[in-house]
């Protein structure tokens, strides 16, 4: 499985077969960054927030599916789409081609200016590999991950809205073994994966 990284927290996987999804590819990255990259199969989003949720990105990639929370929906509207919209929800397991994803509520903090009721976190796995992935992760929560063996983490380390740095570190500690930590949602502010670096140098491979 191939991952190509966005900005923030956007992410496209790509199976030996060639089937992409997209996961909250959103505003952090430039449009015009996605001329070129080839359309995608599927495209799943996290929650609400523009940052991880836009429509023109979303189009801008063209999925044949767009996998999405209720509360996204609303926020997308009665709007005409050329893709088929399917409803997710938490505590659940879905099915897209290869990929296999559990689904879970992750707690996004106090800060946050508008709450949102639908936050999830995403274990993803394909092909003999796994991939957690946190979304904005404030507090420690979700899935206990003590017993949990990854690929990929994709853990945030922005501050304010998720994990800063040394949360971030604490988490991923608690994981029973991770062959590749990823920082994100460092909202262009790169001293806070310069400091995750330094803080979990020695122990994981991270990028």
């Amino acid at each position: 499985m191939k991952i190509e990284r966005f900005d923030q927290s956007g992410f496209i996987f790509e199976t030996e077969k060639g089937f992409r999804l997209a996961l909250d590819v959103a505003v952090r990255t430039p449009l015009e960054k996605l001329d070129g990259v080839k359309p995608i199969d599927a495209f799943l989003v996290s929650h609400i927030h523009p940052d991880h949720l836009s429509l023109p990105h979303i189009q801008k990639l063209s999925p044949k599916k767009l996998y999405l929370n209720k509360e996204c929906k609303e926020v997308i509207g009665e709007e005409i789409l050329s893709f088929e919209v399917i409803d997710i929800q938490t505590n659940t397991k879905i099915n897209i081609d290869e990929f296999t994803i559990s689904i879970f509520d992750v707690d996004h903090g106090p800060n946050v200016s508008s709450p949102v009721k639908e936050n999830f976190g995403f274990l993803i796995e394909v092909a003999g590999q796994r991939v957690y992935f946190t979304g904005d992760m404030f507090y420690d929560s979700g899935m206990d991950v003590s017993e949990l063996e990854v690929d990929y983490a994709l853990v945030p380390v922005g501050t304010f809205y998720t994990f800063g740095p040394e949360e971030a570190f604490a988490f991923i500690k608690k994981f029973k073994k991770i062959g590749k930590v990823i920082a994100m949602h460092e909202r262009g502010e790169h001293e806070h994966i310069e400091k995750f670096l330094s803080i979990a140098s020695g122990t994981f491979d991270a990028e």
